[in-house]
């Protein structure tokens, strides 16, 4: 039985067409009922989406003159959605989903073909809490998929056939009207409220650190006129992020987008800098692209040691997104003067998982995961204890061999097996983004990534290259692009269906059973210390955390599974089985 009814009414001019004609009972719910309206035009195709409880008294006020959208949009069909699930808190959830849903259906549609009222860009409420009404998974799969597929896109009001497509975009991930949880909308509030004060945001990989992100920049700019926000991303992220602002209509000159080098070196002041992923800050040395120490040509900032100290003086507020876990290259700034810098700031913690979604049925969760590998890896650094690490995790998820398990791992043939797993899923998934990822543990140059034929993983007769870009690589138009092997650089930070993940003998394990990044094995020239360096039991150690934070990088991109394969690494097979009890 349907779990929701819909109507099209005919417009001409605002007025609507046969509505003497339609039941006395449809008529009574757009007098007085809660609804879902889509307006569209069919020659412009500009739509506009929206929610009410009166629509007809709406549909008027649209119309009276007093919003110039409608005066010149022509639309000329508006379609209702109506549900026995549909209250206030539904109601505000399923318009957010459609408008950004709409959005992502065709990225490259102008944002003015998309209309919604402003305030829409923040969640009613200050963002409302995921838990807040019972039936929201309902909603989900009786009411929204079905409305897409099986009556926007095959009446042609979408292009999209299947919502699963869009859901892995960054326009649907990030998005800036995306419900919130409780834990964000508190922190959003607090932080804007409390202009004064600095916030170290702490969060796992998944904790919805990015999503944090962007209703911080909406809501200031909602509320702010005449302030300035700058935000700061990685440069593989600076696109990406550009254009989820500009889809939602809050690119202006209050906003600037932008990595911490352009930044710095525009010298400009703002009152507040939002930075993402600020573990991966520069730090002054030469293990580095040489454009990032150009800011310390600077004479005010050439006495500082990172990218962080220039940006505190830039900025009246400053928020950092932060996970001590991800940072993986000595060109990072370093976790001891990343809290020497931070002393005075308010720190904050993440805890919802978001990306990983282990499956239904199952007696472990996603937290299970998470923190059974932050045990594998890091049980032995004194590192757990900066995390929000839970040291009672259930071992079952790791001991799940069933084929639709979560989590996996091979013996051997790695490669072979872990290209036939992620195959095997885009049969059943077509729309799916799944990759073979690796340490970093075959040679590489940057003049390779433009050269099909130069391959670096070999497996019987399978050869593979690494990733022919680092930015947007997931998007890549190559040919081999969904068989391309892929680094920590060219993932971080991005959601993945399915991942195999190659641990290759970089990460070995000592005469005491404790893991160590072996830099003989570690083939990125621009993360290895020099040889006398690693004379230094400290900077071993530095080294052998930078290996470990990329695994836990790659360990951590898969929504739906990830399965692990050892790449000429007995040494942490064994090691891996006798931590959790395989």
């Amino acid at each position: 039985m349907a779990k929701f009814e819909h109507l099209t009414l005919n417009l001409n001019k605002g007025e609507i067409l046969k509505l003497n004609q339609l039941r006395q009972v449809q008529v009574d719910l757009l007098t007085n009922g809660n609804i879902i309206y889509i307006y569209r035009s069919s020659k412009s195709k500009k739509v506009y989406i929206g929610q009410t409880r009166h629509f007809l008294n709406r549909h008027k006020q649209h119309y009276n003159g007093q919003e110039e959208k409608f005066d010149i949009a022509n639309f000329d069909q508006v379609k209702i959605l109506i549900s026995q699930y549909f209250n206030g808190s539904a109601l505000d959830d399923v318009e957010n989903q459609l408008i950004t849903y709409f959005l992502a259906d065709n990225p490259k549609t102008k944002p003015s073909k998309i209309f919604f009222e402003n305030n829409e860009i923040i969640n009613r409420n200050g963002g409302n809490n995921v838990n807040d009404y019972k039936e929201r998974r309902q909603i989900c799969y009786e009411v929204i998929l079905p409305f897409w597929e099986n009556v926007l896109f095959k009446e042609g009001w979408v292009t999209t056939p299947t919502l699963d497509e869009l859901r892995i975009s960054s326009l649907v991930k990030y998005s800036p009207i995306k419900q919130l949880t409780k834990e964000q909308s508190n922190l959003i509030n607090e932080i804007l409220g409390t202009s004064q004060k600095h916030y170290v945001i702490n969060g796992d990989a998944g904790t919805g650190k990015t999503v944090l992100l962007t209703h911080i920049v909406a809501k200031f700019l909602s509320e702010n006129e005449n302030k300035r926000i700058a935000v700061v991303v990685q440069p593989n992220w600076e696109k990406t992020a550009n254009e989820i602002f500009k889809s939602f209509g809050m690119y202006n000159n209050n906003l600037t987008i932008s990595t911490s080098t352009k930044l710095i070196n525009k010298k400009e002041y703002y009152d507040i800098i939002v930075v993402d992923e600020s573990h991966r800050l520069s730090r002054k040395g030469s293990k580095q692209h040489s454009a990032f120490n150009t800011i310390y040509k600077n004479t005010e900032f050439s006495m500082c040691k990172n990218h962080l100290e220039p940006i505190l003086a830039l900025g009246n507020q400053i928020i950092l997104m932060y996970d001590v876990l991800q940072a993986i290259r000595p060109s990072n700034i370093s976790r001891e003067v990343f809290q020497q810098l931070t002393t005075s700031f308010e720190k904050r913690y993440l805890t919802t998982q978001f990306r990983i979604q282990t499956p239904e049925g199952k007696n472990y969760n996603s937290d299970d995961y998470v923190n059974g590998i932050k045990y594998l890896l890091y049980k032995d650094t004194g590192l757990l204890q900066y995390t929000n690490y839970d040291p009672n995790f259930s071992r079952s998820l790791f001991h799940d061999n069933s084929p639709d398990a979560y989590f996996g791992y091979y013996d051997d043939k790695p490669l072979e097996n872990l290209i036939d797993w992620i195959d095997e899923d885009r049969n059943y998934h077509p729309e799916h983004i799944n990759r073979v990822l690796s340490g970093l543990v075959e040679d590489w140059k940057q003049s390779d990534g433009k050269r099909a034929s130069i391959t670096h993983f070999h497996e019987g007769v399978i050869s593979r290259r690494w990733n022919s870009t680092q930015e947007n690589w997931v998007n890549a138009a190559d040919d081999d692009a969904e068989d391309q092997i892929g680094s920590v650089f060219a993932v971080q930070g991005i959601d993945l269906n399915k991942v195999g993940v190659l641990i290759g003998n970089d990460l070995l394990v000592d005469s005491d059973g404790k893991l160590y990044g072996e830099p003989i094995n570690f083939k990125n020239v621009n993360g290895k210390h020099k040889k006398s360096e690693l004379a230094s039991p400290e900077v071993r150690k530095e080294f052998t955390m930078f290996v470990l934070n990329i695994y836990y990088v790659l360990l951590t991109r898969g929504i739906d599974g990830i399965r692990i394969g050892f790449w000429h690494n007995d040494s942490f097979k064994e090691y891996f089985k006798k931590t959790l009890g395989i």
